[in-house]
């Protein structure tokens, strides 16, 4: 199964630089939640489940601690109102992957313990630096165990040949009469670790499958983030680092890969592209680490409303209580889920 994938690696380097935003007013998706907002939590839909994202929380392991332990509370104290089935951290969870910021993190996910499954995967921070990335050396397996994953009712696996490692894993749950699976996938994938992903996904044909990896899409731009020129040798030197197109090109062989999350960039922004096979996929990143505290609280809630398919998107702070009500943070979209 996509036992050339390496050879996809190639296509990155042919990849142009990302293109330059026109001067003039900035663009919506590089304005912060708090630019226009509204008291209150977000309505709560009739007969909806959701799906919330904690965006790159690196800042409060760093910095402000109390609002990560301030988001993960409200997340948990909410859990039965809004039916949440899963919550999804896309990277990021330290800002320089030291112990005292691993501590802060360990102990505000612990509040979801019993109450909500989650899943989280590294972003580039998360290796502490460039030589880390490189060589995968992270302390995310040791701060989230697989003991932890292991004791959610959600939990499948985690990446084949390291599987005492919980860096690359993946979940499934059932929600709405459908099946839900989750695959979160490390910064840059490696090439096999592709190829796992593909695995796992060619196994559940009949789930909706959400992949989240924490660097996908340019907010900017709202295309799937494309590296400079410079990094081509970087690349050629250390060819075991994927780039979005080369993750693109694995999910859109596969009819039920419904959604592609990520953070790593402010703000926001939504794109709909189309598979190989035909289906509509929803590519979503959401990143507040350039708002004041290190992103304020904000969180995103996706409620996945009773027909299986339709998705509100409603971006709430708990330490403000504030709901965004910018258009572009608040807004509804669908799913293609297989079978249906």
């Amino acid at each position: 199964m996509l036992r050339s994938l390496p050879l996809l690696l190639l296509t990155s380097l042919a990849l142009a630089q990302t293109p330059k935003i026109p001067k003039g007013p900035p663009l919506s998706s590089q304005l912060p939640a708090s630019t226009q907002m509204e008291p209150g939590a977000p309505a709560v839909v009739p007969g909806a489940f959701t799906i919330a994202i904690l965006p790159d929380t690196q800042f409060y392991s760093q910095l402000h601690p109390e609002i990560f332990h301030q988001q993960t509370q409200w997340l948990a104290d909410n859990a039965a109102k809004y039916a949440t089935r899963f919550i999804i951290q896309v990277g990021d969870v330290t800002e320089t992957a030291v112990d005292a910021e691993w501590t802060v993190a360990q102990a505000a996910l612990q509040r979801l313990e019993g109450k909500i499954p989650w899943s989280s995967a590294p972003g580039n921070h998360d290796y502490g630096g460039k030589l880390q990335i490189h060589t995968r050396r992270s302390g995310f397996s040791n701060w989230l165990p697989l003991s932890l994953f292991r004791a959610m009712p959600t939990f499948g696996g985690v990446y084949d040949q390291q599987p005492d490692k919980t860096e690359n894993n993946w979940h499934q749950f059932t929600a709405a009469a459908r099946q839900w699976l989750v695959i979160g996938l490390e910064y840059s994938p490696r090439a096999d670790v592709l190829r796992w992903a593909n695995d796992v996904i060619t196994a559940h044909p009949g789930h909706g499958v959400i992949i989240f990896t924490h660097a996908y899409l340019d907010p900017k731009t709202n295309e799937r983030i494309q590296p400079p020129a410079s990094a081509a040798k970087a690349q050629a030197d250390k060819p075991d680092l994927s780039q979005p197109e080369d993750l693109w090109l694995m999910a859109s062989r596969h009819a039920n890969v419904v959604m592609i999350l990520s953070g790593h960039a402010c703000y926001t922004n939504h794109r709909t592209s189309t598979a190989q096979t035909g289906q509509a996929v929803q590519e979503m990143v959401v990143d507040y680490q350039r708002d004041v505290n290190g992103g304020n609280g904000w969180l995103r809630l996706l409620q996945i409303l009773p027909d299986g398919k339709t998705v509100r998107c409603q971006d709430y702070s708990p330490r403000l209580d504030q709901r965004c009500t910018m258009p572009d943070r608040t807004f509804d979209f669908q799913l293609a889920m297989p079978g249906k």
